[in-house]
């Protein structure tokens, strides 16, 4: 979501009005205040602050802001170690307290451990993590700031995260609670076919729950231990499925994925998530919604169910409503003829209605107490 009125017509076509409360977006280097958050393209900076201020400072939504807090020179970190930015963490606190966004989430130069690119840490992470170090000791000493920051490390490898763990720091700050692990995760890799067709649905469905348990389990349980280690919290801004044209093989239209992630965000504890709703920039997309503009179409209704029960649904706070025509919605399960051999698939996809059916009785229920 980059504009408000993107973030509004999300909660009113997917979540019946009810108000989201977290947005991730990108940032641009060379920026140190809050015209550098990618928000309302085109726009100019006061009218940017503005929808700004509208739509995280005078509500309860919350931003995740990935800062490239090097500034331009985005791998460059031994300037932020040396103290050479300080001022301008400061300035960038003080421009998202004086907007109502003092609470946001902040995440320094993510996917730092990456040995590409030019904002990678491979090199050079004790000045990660002292600039890192830095940049949280300056914005939370301006006056309201009440930020919490991430570690944002990409999802296949440790590289360098523990040695650019910024509590280790002789700039910590004395207090200050552990960063969130926020790893990148998509259901992708080198595992899957470039070409989804070239396999059939009974045989992609069983890749898809083979890669689940010897790829993305074991990466997601690492990056689980690696934050319990350092008495950190789990959590993830940039996760997602990838269609047939995303340049990393993906599992395409995988609503398991986006069940068993939900299931696995809820029972480690997660603090939060936001999903990557976007096109890729080396290819293919991410998109879930709107409808329109996606191919991803039973993900996206796997998210909107998942998401439905931990935000609730309808603009109606406290609403009661049990008519027939929302009983009329549960049930409906494929009922494979006798005889039939292909039962693997139609079984599969009734688990996940059945899990979604659970969840929308528990929260009726919820709503009726």
């Amino acid at each position: 979501m980059i504009s408000e009125s993107r973030v509004r017509q999300l909660e009113d076509e997917w979540f019946g009005g009810a108000e989201i409360d977290l947005v991730t977006t990108t940032f641009t280097e060379g920026f140190h205040d809050a015209i550098g958050i990618t928000w309302e393209p085109g726009a100019g900076a006061s009218e940017k602050r503005e929808s700004l201020r509208r739509t995280f400072g005078e509500t309860d939504r919350r931003m995740i802001i990935a800062y490239e807090f090097a500034g331009e020179d985005r791998g460059a970190y031994g300037p932020p170690a040396n103290g050479d930015f300080d001022d301008r963490y400061r300035q960038f606190a003080s421009d998202l307290v004086d907007l109502g966004m003092g609470d946001s989430f902040i995440a320094p130069n993510h996917e730092f451990n990456l040995d590409w690119g030019n904002k990678s840490a491979w090199d050079d992470p004790e000045n990660y993590r002292d600039g890192y170090a830095r940049c949280v000791r300056e914005m939370q000493s301006v006056d309201g700031a009440e930020f919490r920051f991430c570690y944002a490390p990409a999802r296949n490898r440790l590289g360098v995260a523990p040695e650019a763990w910024p509590v280790a720091s002789d700039y910590w700050p004395s207090g200050e609670d552990p960063p969130i692990v926020m790893p990148t995760f998509y259901d992708a890799g080198q595992v899957y076919p470039d070409d989804l067709s070239s396999v059939n649905q009974t045989e992609l469905q069983d890749l898809r729950d083979q890669i689940w348990r010897e790829k993305h389990k074991p990466l997601l349980d690492m990056w689980n231990d690696f934050a319990t280690s350092r008495n950190a919290p789990l959590g993830f801004r940039e996760w997602g499925v990838g269609d047939d044209d995303y340049y990393h093989p993906a599992g395409g239209d995988n609503a398991e994925f986006i069940h068993r992630m939900f299931d696995y965000m809820r029972n480690n504890g997660v603090e939060f998530q936001a999903y990557w709703n976007v096109e890729s920039g080396g290819g293919g997309t991410h998109r879930l919604w709107p409808e329109s503009e996606t191919t991803l179409d039973s993900a996206g209704e796997a998210f909107r169910t998942e998401a439905s029960v931990d935000i609730g649904s309808g603009s109606d706070e406290g609403s009661t409503d049990t008519s027939d025509e929302t009983e009329t919605t549960l049930g409906g399960y494929n009922q494979p003829s006798s005889g039939t051999l292909n039962w693997h698939v139609p079984m599969n996809e009734n688990f996940a209605d059945i899990e979604a059916d659970v969840k929308s009785l528990d929260q009726r229920l919820s709503d009726l107490e």
